[in-house]
């Protein structure tokens, strides 16, 4: 692959060579998370560097902007650039000119690495969470430095709004680096379409997830609004957008485009669902957040929405109190936790989730070269690709952290 930060040579018409032709688009190998994760980190870093300099030029102070957002930006998992990545590729198929647009791609998918990244700033202080991958989470380092630093007023107040500043700079450079991938590619209508439906939806998703959390336990709608808020926060953005938004790049048509959908959506929802879980029950040593911090966030989950259908009475009274309450003490939310394994939700959720990964894999089966009889869908795949795409889901579906 072509380096991240190497200037663009492509042209909307090299792009446009991508396109499948009317009988789809076959792809024997799919490019590495590895490579594309350490060529897309690259390709960030770049361009972090040159805005960090242009704060900088606008003042001393504005330096602490560009540390914090290239500090931010290190070590996430790099999910959402494989998958745009994928996304292109499958696409594009084992097309011999597609990297001389390797650069173009990598800016795209780094674009959705900033967004995401603002998002993550952004759910941090709605959540009032202290830590992020491990470390203080951003606004509570900006508390920290407006104590270390004997600033005037209040250490809390200054810290969130220097992360909600932040992380709308974040969003921004986000929208700016999707444009500089334009020259390369040759962005077209179905891709800004996509972008932008990405954007609203996760955004939405947020509101419905905060609205989620002061809603009362017994409302009737409660597994209904957890199942919105992990379609829309999470499984579209994450997963199925993610490899959309890379196919429109790579010129699929509105066939392929729901071909692909079928496999990303319940992919997505398979992924959310284990972060439901690890928000609980996850090792603080994997996850790099508290045990039982969904719990004292007040996350109305699909867990939550499972459990809660066979609580008794007692049960349901204490987690209604309990739900939310940041000053839980280690055995409290341990109480919690119980219930929730003993009413049940916990193996209503992991066998959600055997389903939605069973049924993302049964797409990829039908993709591939080998299928008996031969499938007629317009993406194509060889066995090397069936084995990477299975391996990320099962990745996705049963990981740790």
């Amino acid at each position: 692959m072509t380096p991240a930060d190497a200037p663009g040579t492509g042209s909307t018409e090299t792009a446009r060579s991508t396109e499948p032709s009317q009988h789809g688009t076959t792809v024997s190998e799919l490019d590495s998370p590895e490579s594309i994760a350490a060529e897309v980190s690259a390709g960030i870093e770049a361009f972090l560097e040159l805005k960090a300099a242009e704060f900088l030029a606008i003042s001393p102070d504005a330096d602490d902007i560009g540390r914090a957002l290239l500090e931010f930006t290190r070590g996430g998992k790099m999910i959402r650039p494989v998958l745009l990545w994928w996304g292109f590729q499958l696409a594009s198929g084992d097309d011999s000119s597609r990297s001389a647009l390797n650069g173009g791609v990598a800016e795209a998918a780094g674009s959705l690495e900033l967004l995401h990244a603002a998002a993550l700033i952004h759910d941090d202080v709605i959540d009032h969470s202290d830590t992020r991958r491990g470390k203080p989470a951003l606004h509570r380092q900006f508390e920290s430095r407006h104590s270390e630093r004997r600033f005037q007023g209040g250490a809390e107040p200054f810290g969130v709004a220097a992360a909600i500043v932040i992380g709308d700079i974040c969003l921004a450079l986000s929208e700016e680096l999707f444009e500089k991938s334009q020259s390369v590619l040759g962005i077209t209508p179905s891709a800004r379409d996509l972008r932008a439906t990405l954007r609203r939806d996760v955004m939405v998703g947020q509101y419905l997830d905060v609205l989620a959390e002061v809603v009362p336990l017994d409302d009737a709608r409660i597994g209904e609004r957890a199942w919105e808020v992990l379609s829309f926060k999470s499984a579209k953005y994450s997963v199925e957008q993610p490899l959309l938004l890379g196919a429109a790049l790579g010129g699929a048509d509105e066939e392929q485009l729901a071909e692909i959908s079928r496999f990303g959506l319940p992919l997505g929802q398979a992924f959310q669902l284990r972060d439901d879980v690890l928000g609980i029950f996850g090792d603080p040593a994997a996850t790099g957040k508290p045990a039982g911090d969904d719990i004292r966030e007040g996350k109305r989950t699909v867990l939550i929405a499972e459990s809660m259908k066979n609580l008794n009475s007692e049960q349901t009274q204490i987690m209604a109190e309990r739900l939310g309450d940041p000053d839980l003490s280690d055995s409290e939310v341990a109480e919690c936790v119980s219930m929730l394994t003993e009413s049940g939700g916990l193996d209503a959720v992991e066998s959600f989730i055997r389903s939605k990964h069973d049924e993302a894999l049964s797409v990829v089966r039908e993709w591939s070269t080998d299928s008996s009889p031969v499938s007629s869908t317009r993406t194509r795949i060889g066995p090397t690709a069936q084995r990477q795409l299975t391996k990320f889901a099962e990745a996705l579906s049963y990981r740790k952290s």
